[in-house]
Parts: structure tokens; C-alpha cells; sequence
């Protein structure tokens, strides 16, 4: 019975890695164009937490270190990713004059700011970091569950 939970647990947990990237790859294009995202990624983030958390208690796994690493590469990610949001695409969506957010508050859209205001913006942006971060970081925690090295 215990295995046919963990394999559920374990279904559950990769499918929801996968909605979270696939959702999440909105917002990896916003680095190369502005678009309209929505908002599936968080449940599906949540979903994916709690089944990589659940899942080391019932296969008793917590004492190994490829585990510790990767929720600490994990939320990395997600810190970044979300000083990041903060920091560079709510600053964006206020630029073009899309409503925004400051914090938590949501704030009515401005009056649009220059063309050239918004490329300063946007050039700013770092395309590499975002790659590294949202891409090759997951890649490492993938490689870590895979291979179990340590």
C-alpha cells in the first residue's frame, strides 16, 4: 500500500514540476517580449513543494544530502525568481502603462513611458541570469534526484 502511495506521490510531484514549468515559461518570455501572463504556476509550485516534501518522510531519505541541496537550490530559485519580478517586471508593466503591483497592493495603470524609457528598462534586463536561475538551476535539482550522488 505505502508503494503504490509514494509512486502516486511521485506521479504527482513530477507532474506538477512539469505544469509549473510549462506555466512558468510565460514569464521566461517576458524576458525576450512583454506579454499578458496567467497564473497557474503557483499551484502548481505549492503542489510540487509539498510532494518534495512529503515524499523524503515516506522513503526515509532525509539523511541524504542530494535532498538538502536541492530545496536549498529550489528556493533560491524561487527568491530570485521572485526579487526578480519585483525588482524588473512590475517596474516594466508600469512603463507601458499596464496596471501593476508594488508589494501586494495592485495599482492602476499610469500613463505609458517613453520608448526609450522602457528599452532602458528592458536592456537592463539580464537574459542569463534568468537562464542560469530558471533553467539550469532546476536542471541540477533534476540531475540531483535522478543520479543521487551524495
Amino acid at each position: 500500500m505505502l508503494t503504490i502511495l509514494i509512486r502516486w506521490l511521485v506521479f504527482v510531484h513530477v507532474l506538477a514540476a512539469i505544469t509549473f514549468f510549462l506555466a512558468h515559461g510565460t514569464s521566461a518570455a517576458m524576458t525576450f517580449q512583454i506579454r499578458k501572463e496567467t497564473d497557474f504556476k503557483g499551484v502548481s509550485f505549492l503542489i510540487m513543494g509539498l510532494t518534495g516534501v512529503i515524499l523524503p518522510f515516506l522513503i526515509h531519505i532525509w539523511n541524504r544530502g542530494y535532498i538538502w541541496l536541492s530545496i536549498v537550490l529550489m528556493l533560491f530559485v524561487f527568491i530570485y525568481m521572485a526579487m526578480f519580478n519585483e525588482n524588473h517586471y512590475k517596474q516594466v508593466r508600469r512603463l507601458v502603462g499596464l496596471p501593476y503591483m508594488k508589494g501586494n497592493k495592485e495599482l492602476p495603470a499610469e500613463p505609458p513611458s517613453s520608448p526609450e524609457e522602457v528599452a532602458e528598462v528592458l536592456n537592463k534586463t539580464s537574459v542569463t541570469s534568468m537562464v542560469v536561475v530558471g533553467y539550469v538551476i532546476p536542471a541540477i535539482v533534476l540531475w540531483l534526484m535522478i543520479f543521487k550522488p551524495f
